[in-house]
């Protein structure tokens, strides 16, 4: 009965936690859009090859790390620059 609950447990925590990597936390608000577009893209190529890495919550921690990266590296939208001067 212990060992039944404690697998329920369990997979209820590694269900709710595939929800844990979301791109949506990333800011993108000053990155230029072309680039965030085609970061995006390769997010989503990255989601949709399936477990690459173990379980699924390890390939989407892996594609929001590659996301997160892509959107470091896009210059800044043209309006964010004149913010900056």
């Amino acid at each position: 009965m212990i060992n039944s609950k404690f697998i329920c447990a369990y997979f209820i925590v590694l269900l709710s936690s595939g929800c844990a990597y979301s791109i949506k936390e990333v800011d993108v608000s000053k990155a230029e859009p072309s680039c965030v577009k085609e970061c995006s893209v390769s997010y989503s190529s990255c989601v949709s090859q399936g477990n690459q890495i173990g379980f699924k919550t390890e390939t989407l921690r892996a594609c929001k790390e590659a996301f997160e990266i892509c959107v470091a590296t896009c210059p800044l939208k043209a309006d964010s620059n004149k913010l900056t001067k």
